[in-house]
């Protein structure tokens, strides 16, 4: 068949059993207890001599400088909720049509099939139109967008069943360039903590499908709930790598990994490339190598956007205030508690913690009072000695 008279957009696309699937598919994976000749032929060895360095066309090359290439693995890692599966449908999305995503760029027009375990059709083409909406696509880039999209929801198997029964069948179906695996928790048929579980499902199941098929593969993955306290890591560099929740297997599989995360805002988030991410190309307004954008939900619908200037957090120490700077913003005739509160956080920035704990120190020092009558706090004014007469 060919790529040209490939189907096109389909929800719930029906699962069939793949009737000739690739070796080491038939049965589950082979145990250590099986002799060699049951484990198949080694892989092919050349000389070091003979290796090639990859080219400025090179077919294998999904997205540029070798981030991801067919056969490969990239890891996508978000908390729960934060809008993974948004931000994957953006990516297929723009890369149907040979456009960058958040600089991420593709070598061409990329088919791509996505299977997910967490969406429905409405939700999803809920997710469709807010893309179209939010980047403003034309009728006609749309449409081919769509066109090379294909979706399928499986919430029933998983493990060998699931690669089986459902990925190989539609990898021979549709022949993608990108399979979509939406969260490989759902997937996994095991711990997420163990690395045997883990291994078998990435390096026995998962691999080799993309081998067989030469297509990328991009699973989107949770990270642990967020630490707190004392136990909170002062995580750096290529520690986002580890984001993901379960064994330092995820990591290690995948060639490359993307970390979307909240930055304590509910508007602004962090999208890190926690491994391999020099290869993205990413420099900041001083030309300096970058590894992180920051990114923003969209306002025409469900769809994200580069943050502006003015929407990133402030960098640095927090600004500390002080009890007398609470005290200038009180007026003689005094004000209630919350109107107090209010003109602290407009005029000052000062928190609501950082208030109530500062009037404590002014109320303990005696250098304010509330009145029982009007329950508003007021300044103690100091009573000035009288003067002495010459």
């Amino acid at each position: 068949m060919s790529r040209a008279s490939l189907g096109a957009t389909a929800l719930n696309v029906p699962v069939e059993t793949w009737p000739d699937p690739p070796p080491g598919f038939e049965d589950p994976p082979p145990s250590e207890s099986d002799d060699a000749e049951a484990q198949g032929e080694p892989p092919e060895s050349k000389p070091l001599a003979d290796l090639r360095r990859r080219s400025i066309d090179d077919p294998t090359e999904l997205l540029r400088r070798g981030y991801l290439c067919r056969g490969g693995g990239l890891l996508i890692c978000g908390q729960t909720g934060i809008g993974k599966s948004s931000f994957a449908l953006q990516a297929a999305m723009l890369w149907a049509v040979g456009e960058a995503c958040f600089g991420i760029e593709p070598t061409a027009r990329h088919r791509s099939l996505l299977i997910q375990a967490e969406n429905d059709d409405g939700d999803l083409a809920e997710m469709r139109d807010g893309v179209i909406a939010g980047l403003e696509m034309p009728r006609a880039q749309a449409q081919a967008a769509l066109a090379n999209i294909t979706v399928a929801c499986e919430d029933t198997r998983t493990g060998a069943d699931f690669t089986r029964l459902t990925v190989a069948p539609l990898l021979e179906k549709h022949r993608p360039d990108l399979l979509w695996v939406d969260p490989s928790l759902a997937y996994l048929g095991g711990e997420s903590g163990a690395q045997k579980d883990v291994g078998i499902f990435l390096r026995n199941l998962i691999n080799p499908l993309l081998h067989a098929f030469q297509v990328g593969g991009i699973l989107t993955h949770h990270t642990n709930k967020p630490p707190t306290g004392r136990d909170k890591p002062t995580w750096s560099a290529g520690d986002f790598a580890y984001a993901g929740t379960g064994s330092a297997e995820w990591a290690n599989w995948a060639r490359a990994v993307l970390v979307l995360r909240s930055i304590g805002s509910h508007d602004v988030f962090e999208l890190r490339a926690g491994k391999r991410g020099a290869r993205l190309g990413w420099f900041d307004e001083a030309g300096e190598r970058s590894y992180t954008r920051h990114l923003a939900h969209g306002t025409k619908g469900i769809c994200w956007r580069e943050a502006t200037p003015d929407e990133l957090p402030q960098t640095g120490r927090p600004k500390e205030h002080s009890a007398g700077e609470l005290l200038d913003l009180l007026p003689d005739a005094g004000l209630t508690a919350s109107e107090w509160q209010k003109l602290a956080k407009t005029e000052c920035g000062i928190s609501e913690a950082t208030f109530h704990r500062e009037r404590r120190k002014l109320e303990t020092a005696k250098r304010i009072l509330k009145s029982r009558a009007t329950l508003k706090w007021q300044p103690v004014i100091e009573q000035q000695p009288p003067r002495k007469q010459p």
